[in-house]
């Protein structure tokens, strides 16, 4: 299939390997992250605004007072406040980087411009919602919801940690045997 995607500079191929793995080839990486954005957006366009939304403290934009106390938490954490900082910081510091956000941004824009309500994913109609221009913004933060999300069990180690500080090593492994068992006995 051949696309003319607005404000490409060159030929990109996307290539789909037997294992539905895209490889991307491109002249340049403000084409490469263009297209990047155009193809993950056609493939998974609900589910990165869905988690955009998350991720800024905006789901209840879509889904209504239910989420109201995700959208807090988000805030309360930081993380909308943190990606607004940072694309500011990256911007003025950083243009490079910045630029291929916004041609990442922009892929996934050009997307949603070919979308006529008929071509929506069904999820948007069922939310009767339409997809929001994507910024780069919204990839800071979903990055950092990502790291946040991976880290979130981090009070689990340092609640061991604190325990094998208090109470010695095999009393603490009665209470909390270590998995697998790397002891004797």
């Amino acid at each position: 299939e051949i696309v003319s995607i607005p404000g490409l500079s060159g030929n990109v191929n996307i290539y789909i390997d037997s294992n539905g793995i895209a490889h991307i080839y491109a002249n340049n990486l403000h084409d490469l992250f263009l297209a990047e954005g155009y193809y993950e957006a056609s493939q998974r366009l609900f589910e990165i605004e869905l988690f955009g939304l998350l991720a800024m403290g905006n789901l209840s934009s879509w889904v209504g007072a239910k989420a109201l106390s995700s959208d807090i938490a988000m805030h309360l954490i930081g993380i909308p406040q943190n990606a607004i900082m940072s694309a500011q910081y990256l911007k003025h510091n950083y243009p490079t980087i910045y630029s291929y956000l916004e041609a990442f941004s922009q892929g996934v824009n050009d997307y949603i411009n070919t979308l006529n309500y008929r071509d929506l994913p069904l999820e948007f109609k069922l939310l009767n919602v339409r997809p929001y221009y994507w910024s780069p913004e919204y990839s800071l933060a979903f990055g950092e919801y990502m790291g946040w999300s991976l880290t979130s069990r981090f009070n689990d180690e340092l609640k061991s940690a604190l325990l094998y500080t208090y109470f010695n090593y095999p009393e603490i492994n009665e209470i909390n045997p270590y998995y697998p068992h790397f002891i004797d006995g």
